[in-house]
């Protein structure tokens, strides 16, 4: 005999496989619920180790790359690039060439670029070669530009504050200064091919053709004669003949002032005695055998002797002195040469 059925419940069976308890701590686990729920479809991923981070997390960026490259002398920014800004000023007479040297980001690096490149179209051209230099020195500001604006933004957190680029050069009004170059290139192709400068006269200048005829009659001409007036005569005049007397032999001198070094003298007075009061002087050639001293020395405006100790080869002095003019005085530091 069979056991009677279950009693039906009033409100359909319950959640699960009809069992009254499945579902709570002591029955089979619910099955899963549906999307929608607040729960991903797909299971939550591995718990990550403390500190690690899911990929994609932070600013938006790719991973910092290792800070061991070039960063920004002005901010300190990575990356940078190595390059070399130049400036150029004209000063008339001479000129002045201006550097700055990288490593420079992205930012620093431009508004670098621009501000030397616009101090030179001002300041470049004012010197005998400044136009060609500044020619040049924006050209090469056009390389490191090249370089400097392929590399990316500087890394948000690597820097500190940047310089300011400004507006472009093209947008700044010293780019106008380029007319400067241009103008005097045309003046001189103008002045080459002669559109400007003087003109050289190319001969008369056609026109409208006009023949008249004039006729003159002459009238005689005046003669004129001349006849030259009588030579005057030329007076005559003789020169009565004079004789001269024969060259006489040059005689000593007997001015003792006009001694000097080198001239030999001779006292005229017979006495032989060491000193003489009242010597007569007279100025000899060295060859002749009545010399008697040499002129070693000369001093002048003095009257001391005792000067003459200072030359050795001196053993005998003759000594002038003016009453009235002091200045005049001098001592003669004579050499005895002949008895």
């Amino acid at each position: 005999m069979s056991a009677p059925p279950p009693p039906q419940m009033p409100y359909g069976p319950p959640p699960g496989d009809g069992n009254p308890y499945a579902g709570g701590p002591y029955g089979a686990p619910p099955p899963p619920p549906p999307p929608g729920y607040g729960y991903p479809s797909a299971p939550p991923p591995p718990e990550q180790p403390y500190g690690a981070q899911p990929p994609g997390y932070g600013y938006g960026y790719p991973p910092p790359a290792p800070m061991d490259g070039e960063h920004c002398r002005f901010c300190g920014g990575f990356p940078a690039v190595r390059a070399t800004v130049r400036g150029h000023q004209g000063l008339l007479i001479a000129f002045r060439m201006l550097r700055m040297h990288g490593p420079f980001c992205r930012t620093c690096g431009t508004a670098t670029v621009r501000d030397m490149s616009a101090r030179t179209l001002v300041q470049g051209w004012w010197s005998w070669i400044s136009p060609i230099l500044t020619v040049i020195t924006l050209l090469m500001n056009l390389g490191a530009h090249n370089r400097i604006k392929r590399l990316p933004p500087p890394m948000p957190g690597t820097h500190g504050p940047q310089l300011d680029p400004g507006a472009p050069l093209g947008s700044r009004p010293h780019v106008a200064m380029l007319l400067v170059p241009v103008s005097l290139l045309v003046t001189g192709v103008l002045l080459a091919t002669g559109v400007i400068g003087p003109k050289q006269d190319s001969g008369p200048v056609a026109g409208p053709t006009t023949t008249s005829t004039v006729t003159f009659s002459p009238s005689p001409r005046p003669t004129f004669s001349y006849t030259p007036p009588p030579p005057l005569p030329v007076p005559t005049f003789s020169l009565p003949s004079i004789t001269l007397p024969p060259p006489a032999t040059p005689a000593a001198k007997d001015d003792v002032d006009s001694a000097g070094i080198g001239d030999c003298l001779r006292n005229e007075n017979s006495s032989n005695a060491t000193a003489d009061d009242h010597p007569k002087i007279t100025v000899l050639p060295c060859t002749d055998p009545k010399a008697q001293y040499k002129v070693v020395y000369k001093y002048f405006a003095t009257s001391d002797e005792k000067a003459c100790e200072k030359q050795p080869k001196s053993d005998s002095t003759y000594t002038r002195t003016y009453t009235k003019l002091p200045a005049l005085n001098y001592v003669l530091c004579l050499k005895h040469i002949n008895g």
